[in-house]
């Protein structure tokens, strides 16, 4: 049990930072959030292995290839979670343990000492802690007040159109209504691009990943929506899809980033340390909360670090390395290999190098079968 007097600041109330407060605080630490954004509203949604199991579709004319149930096998099923409901959960549940959380609190960097354990908040007000962790997302002003320079962000070159469309919309084109009638997720191949479609809480999702050469962005932004459906046009994506963006008043883009990591002695938990989000944020929150408990004290809290470290550093590098893998089988161009794969993933049953790496037996076990308090039991000790 972690001594009570040793005090946790995190930076970031989303839900990696709520669910790393949770998990410390179950363990008898000090906890106190800071968020920037004062409430807790948020957009899209995650997908996790808890409570109900969803159906995924995977098409390029539209036929179907479902998921088997995976509850029996990983103990929980596949879920996908609107972000804002599951961040209020956590924050009531936050809350309720004792959780100090502050929000429409930003961080001061020029007049913070986080060497002696002292962040600064307003010009009247710092907060003093044992440990703070970065849980604020890739442009993290945490790891920015820690190293004293600009977060460095690597693009990948790519860019997410995001799209909301109200399901009453959907629900009045005959043409469309099987898009909302049962919870599947589609996927839309392409040359270079990829859509992935869903309806969640009244509301029709439509996340398209598409190759970017301009000049990066760090932030997201509005799209030009006229100017992106007249590029799917000419590019002769299948008419439903055109369809469904037709009904469109708005979308967002943002790029695909991967900060630049080099410091040890701040765990990073979310979007700050890498970039495949929440899911396996909560990885890293659990694996965190268990090496900060097995420290024995201040003086272990830097050796728990470094365990902190080797347990998460290459497995979060593996995953965004079979996410770009994944992205590039399914934005083939068309030929060969493109009609190929997709005579896979109509027809064979998942294996080995399968097309789909969330469905191939041997990654999804690495995945989804992942048991934080079992890596920390055959760590090494400090």
């Amino acid at each position: 049990m972690a001594q009570p007097n040793f005090h946790v600041c995190i930076v970031g109330a989303g839900i990696v930072g709520l669910a790393s407060s949770i998990l410390l605080l179950r363990d008898g630490f000090e906890v106190t959030l800071l968020e920037k954004d004062g409430s807790l509203q948020a957009s899209s949604s995650i997908q996790t292995l808890s409570g109900f199991y969803k159906t995924s579709e995977y098409t390029t004319e539209s036929r179907r290839n479902r998921f088997r149930p995976l509850q029996d096998r990983y103990g929980a099923p596949v879920v996908a979670v609107h972000r804002a409901f599951l961040r209020q959960v956590l924050y009531d549940e936050a809350v309720a343990r004792g959780a100090n959380v502050r929000l429409g609190t930003a961080v001061k960097l020029e007049a913070s000492d986080l060497k002696h354990g002292v962040l600064k908040i307003s010009e009247s007000e710092s907060i003093c802690a044992d440990l703070f962790i970065g849980a604020d997302g890739a442009n993290s002003a945490l790891r920015e007040a820690i190293t004293g320079r600009k977060l460095k962000l690597i693009p990948h070159g790519f860019v997410v159109y995001r799209i909301l469309i109200d399901e009453s919309l959907i629900q009045a084109q005959p043409s469309l209504q099987h898009f909302v009638e049962e919870p599947v997720i589609t996927v839309w191949l392409g040359p270079k691009s990829q859509a992935i479609t869903y309806s969640l809480h009244g509301l029709f999702n439509i996340a398209f990943t598409r190759p970017w050469s301009d000049e990066p962005f760090y932030t997201p932004q509005k799209g030009d929506l006229d100017e992106f459906r007249a590029e799917l046009k000419a590019e002769g994506w299948a008419t439903e899809l055109q369809e469904l963006i037709g009904l469109a008043t708005e979308c967002h883009r943002w790029m695909f980033i991967e900060p630049e990591i080099d410091d040890e002695n701040t765990p990073w938990v979310d979007e700050s340390g890498r970039a495949q989000g929440a899911a396996m944020g909560l990885e890293s929150a659990s694996i965190l909360a268990h090496v900060l408990n097995n420290a024995k004290g201040h003086a272990q809290t830097g050796a728990a670090l470094r365990v902190y470290e080797v347990l998460r550093k290459e497995r979060s590098a593996r995953i965004i390395r079979a996410s770009l893998k994944n992205g590039r089988l399914w934005q083939l161009p068309n030929g060969p290999l493109q009609r190929e794969r997709d005579r896979e993933l109509r027809n064979d049953t998942p294996s080995a190098g399968f097309p789909n790496l969330l469905a191939d037996p041997f990654f999804q076990e690495w995945l989804w079968g992942f048991d934080a308090t079992k890596a920390m039991d055959e760590a090494s000790t400090f």
